[in-house]
């Protein structure tokens, strides 16, 4: 009865995470410039570039107001003030004749200021922008025609543009034919520009993004705790008595994408603990016979987690799929030995806790987490033990 009831909840918890995974934003501290030039700080939602580029979710300072999209000019542009990244409304010219509204990424403010834009086939483009000119900088990737033959194409004609682009510059010509198509390189040309032609006393570089970090995010937790198996009614696990206390060790790696979904992670688990359990069965001669089991419990786990985004105590939940072996397990009766538990048993699991940050600008903290988790023999059709755990970790 108690573990229906336990499915009963865990099947509620995942319906009733699947809408809130579904409405879950990234917001980051940040602010709008509206087109009356007004800056409003808040959180604005922080998603991948392409999503950037189109629309910008705004929920302004206090939790009483509801979030606003805004779309290219109906804003002049939004900056996040954690990473910098700044983004400012303009029309760009993807086809011939045909003027797209869209938010570029201000990579550089200056003289000659330069944009980043992704497509929507994750193609990069640079905008190098001169008295209110946007030239277009990219590099067509490899095509394949109909015979399946590829061709190079102009891949290399971001030089030539380039050279158009700092046309006024003739000292750069060196540079720029050796130039790479990527941001660093094209950023480092636009700066050496700036350092050329800038005779004020002033700085000429008003604005420059930093640099990008990575959108993969790996959290790796070492942990220790303690664990109690117990034997379900039916198991063919075969004790005679209750398993005892047992430690546990393992790591958890969490895989997050901080671009698109920073709360939600990937989990993989890895973990050994023991099962051990004794007992003694009295015959009919006034003697006994001794019944131990014994052996080393590996597991592996695949599953998801949702973390609580904001604060030093973060709490989250995970469930997963959970696939455990034994290794040297043996029962021993008496002074005979015998071998015990072969094979994999899957499972699933759940577990919820807190992560506890040791300070707001790194990602170091304690994880405290309790979890549950059943096992079954597949061949018996039946459960064949579960298990309650306690673990403190490290997060690194």
């Amino acid at each position: 009865m108690k573990m229906i009831l336990f499915r009963l909840i865990c099947l509620k918890t995942c319906l009733l995470l699947i809408p809130v995974l579904y409405a879950q934003n990234n917001y980051r501290p940040g602010f709008i410039i509206t087109v009356q030039k007004d800056t409003i700080y808040g959180e604005i939602d922080y998603r991948t570039d392409k999503m950037n580029a189109k629309r910008c979710v705004f929920q302004s300072q206090g939790n009483d107001t509801e979030p606003v999209t805004y779309h290219p000019f109906e804003i002049l542009g939004y900056r996040f003030t954690d990473d910098g990244k700044y983004y400012v409304s303009k029309n760009i010219e993807l086809k011939y004749g045909v003027s797209t509204p869209v938010f570029l990424e201000y990579l550089l403010q200056g003289m000659k200021s330069l944009y980043y834009y992704e497509t929507e086939d994750n193609i990069p483009i640079y905008f190098v922008e001169d008295n209110n000119t946007l030239v277009k900088i990219d590099a067509p990737k490899l095509s394949k025609q109909s015979t399946n033959i590829q061709f190079k194409g102009q891949t290399d004609r971001y030089i030539p543009l380039l050279h158009y682009a700092f046309k006024d510059c003739p000292s750069l010509a060196p540079q720029i034919d050796r130039a790479r198509f990527s941001r660093k390189e094209i950023i480092k040309i636009t700066k050496e520009y700036h350092y050329a032609m800038c005779t004020s006393n002033e700085d000429c570089i008003e604005f420059e993004a930093k640099e990008d970090k990575r959108s993969i995010q790996l959290d790796i937790t070492p942990y220790v705790g303690v664990i109690q198996y117990n034997v379900p009614s039916g198991s063919p696990i075969g004790l005679y008595s209750s398993p005892e206390l047992s430690y546990l060790a393992g790591v958890t790696l969490a895989i997050s994408n901080r671009r698109w979904m920073s709360s939600l992670s990937g989990c993989f688990d890895v973990s050994f603990s023991r099962i051990t359990s004794s007992a003694r069965s009295l015959n009919n001669e006034n003697s006994s016979t001794i019944f131990k089991h014994s052996g080393t419990m590996f597991s592996g786990k695949l599953g998801i987690r949702y973390t609580y985004p904001k604060g030093m105590a973060r709490p989250f939940v995970e469930l997963g799929a959970d696939f455990s072996g034994m290794i040297n397990a043996k029962i021993k009766i008496n002074d005979k030995s015998e071998r015990w538990l072969d094979g994999v048993y899957p499972g699933y699991y759940a577990n919820a806790g807190v992560n506890f940050k040791l300070s707001r600008k790194n990602k170091q903290m304690i994880c405290i987490r309790a979890q549950f988790k059943g096992l079954r023999d597949m061949m018996e059709k039946s459960a064949l033990v579960n298990g309650w755990s306690g673990v403190i970790g490290y997060t690194f």
